[in-house]
């Protein structure tokens, strides 16, 4: 599950300019969406996972996300994340030890959230559709794989039409879904590269493990 909310924040991360009289595709929707996150300062944002069993609602984790290129930091109340480009620090709540390693290009796959850009131009099938979110109008941007039982059955990715804010996100496995609600995320952020280490003076009475 942490993989695909790490992905999926991915390429909803962004905030690009409206867009009036031009033809859109799906494609050219999220293209749009996934360039912005190379945005100088980089993006940040606030959000809101929510798993559902069927549809009803069985557990909401809330956190923040920053990202510059390739560098991310994740919080959650339960795990924080930081990746500088090249090493990662995986610290859990509670337990006293923060785990350092260094992530192979296969790893970062399963835990970046770059890691879903370009991955949509192939092996799914891209629509959309306008519909309404929160009072605002967006584009519904659906994402089925081509493969044939392959999960998640579908990604639906909900994209204001006027500004290409990314307002929510929804992932189906089987008939359970994960909702993911992005909220006060900015653009052009102002984030130094030294944000992307680990601030050990924070976090005196973590010992750091050496993985690499």
């Amino acid at each position: 599950m942490k993989k695909i909310v790490l992905m999926l924040l991915a390429v909803t991360l962004a905030n690009t300019p409206s867009v009036a009289q031009e033809k859109l595709s799906a494609l050219s929707i999220l293209d749009r969406t996934s360039e912005r996150m190379l945005t100088p300062g980089g993006v940040s944002a606030n959000f809101t996972t929510t798993m559902f069993q069927g549809t009803q609602p069985q557990e909401t984790i809330s956190g923040t996300i920053d990202i510059l290129g390739e560098k991310y930091v994740m919080k959650t109340p339960g795990m924080s994340t930081w990746f500088n480009g090249t090493d990662q620090w995986s610290l859990i709540a509670g337990n006293g030890e923060v785990t350092l390693s260094s992530p192979t290009p296969e790893e970062l796959q399963a835990s970046s959230p770059m890691a879903f850009i370009g991955i949509y131009k192939q092996g799914f099938n891209l629509s959309y559709k306008k519909a309404e979110l929160r009072g605002r109008k967006v584009w519904d941007v659906s994402l089925k794989p081509k493969k044939r039982g392959q999960e998640p059955s579908v990604i639906i990715i909900s994209i204001d039409c006027k500004t290409f804010d990314p307002m929510c996100i929804r992932i189906r496995n089987k008939k359970d879904w994960t909702r993911i609600s992005i909220n006060d995320f900015k653009s052009g952020a102002g984030l130094p590269v030294g944000h992307f280490n680990y601030p050990a003076n924070e976090y005196p009475e973590y010992e750091i493990i050496d993985m690499r």
